[in-house]
């Protein structure tokens, strides 16, 4: 059937299998069906390539890395979230490895990668920062052989799986126009974000329904605070102070009391609106007291548990994701709701 060596390439695409599948079959680890190892069996014999004897298999290894958060609302969810597909997989011979991380910078992601590929790992699933640093390191796990899913926040030009999380442009859309409902269209308008390489896409959305809708650059601003409380306090405080008629603050960011507190340090006689994203227990109570205009919610424990799944069934089943974008539900939350 030609001249060339064969390559685990060859033989995936000549079986209509993953190169990951051709790999557990030539290593004869677990997790194939038998019809399929039998097809990459004589594809690869035809080919010409030769397979060792049978041995006894490994269990599918899955890593899961956690990013820090400053909330611990949203690494309760992930844990949660975990749990509940560990508790599914774990008669499949299964095993999760965790990682979880304790700051969110790029650096740690990497080493955190490096261990899990030491280890073995057939397949990652990751929550992380959209830069090229951590595209090429996704590119690099993926041309070794380990399938990746990406959840909450996506890397959509890394040659991952699939992405499991929210429609944050969507969420960014929602958010715009229940802004302009609540003020009226009057006055400026403040987008506190936390990290770009998390939040850029709820931003753009936010941003870009503001501008259909009438508001022209100069009426908002968009200040990135890194999720630190300190810095989200006296930015808010300090942009109220410029902007006297400021009426609105879009937080894509954890550090809603940073907000909170600084719209208090300001003594301004008017209600300011703010609206925010996931229903933490502290937003829960922001809402009750009136503080908070809106919360977008998203279903947060569900898409680390959707990624291990996709993961799962591609690994074992050679079963890709009909689409290699999987969406949550988004919820819109109101005073009355809580």
């Amino acid at each position: 059937m030609g001249s060339s060596k064969p390559t685990i390439r060859s033989i995936a695409a000549a079986a209509g299998v993953s190169r990951g599948t051709v790999d557990r079959v030539i290593n004869n680890r677990a997790h194939v069906s038998p019809d399929v190892r039998t097809r990459v069996q004589r594809i690869a014999r035809e080919l010409g390539y030769q397979i060792q004897p049978s041995k006894e298999s490994a269990r599918l290894q899955i890593g899961v890395i956690v990013p820090q958060w400053e909330v611990p609302y949203f690494t309760e969810q992930t844990r949660q979230g975990i749990r509940q597909a560990s508790r599914l997989l774990c008669t499949h011979e299964v095993h999760l490895i965790v990682e979880e991380l304790h700051s969110r910078s790029t650096e740690e992601y990497v080493k955190c990668c490096e261990r899990l590929m030491q280890q073995g790992i057939d397949g990652l699933v990751i929550n992380a920062p959209d830069n090229l640093i951590m595209q090429t390191q996704l590119a690099q796990i993926v041309k070794a052989g380990v399938s990746v899913t990406t959840y909450n926040s996506d890397l959509p030009q890394s040659p991952r799986l699939c992405f499991v999380g929210q429609d944050q442009l969507q969420c960014g859309r929602i958010a715009g126009g229940l802004m302009h409902l609540a003020i009226n269209g009057q006055g400026n308008i403040l987008i506190i974000t936390g990290n770009m390489e998390f939040h850029r896409c709820r931003v753009d959305g936010f941003c870009s329904r503001l501008s259909e809708l009438g508001y022209t650059p100069d009426r908002f601003e968009i200040i990135e605070c890194y999720e630190r409380y300190d810095l989200t306090c006296d930015t808010v405080a300090h942009y109220l102070r410029e902007h006297p008629h400021t009426s609105g603050i879009y937080m894509s960011t954890e550090s809603i009391l940073g907000c909170m507190h600084g719209i208090h340090q300001v003594h301004i006689p008017r209600q300011i609106h703010v609206i925010a994203n996931d229903l933490t227990p502290l937003n829960q109570k922001l809402l009750r007291t009136g503080r908070l205009d809106f919360v977008l919610q998203q279903e947060f424990s569900a898409q680390v548990y959707e990624a291990i799944l996709a993961l799962y069934d591609f690994l074992l089943h050679d079963r890709k994701p009909r689409s290699p974008i999987k969406y949550v539900s988004t919820t819109v939350i109101t005073p009355e709701m809580v």
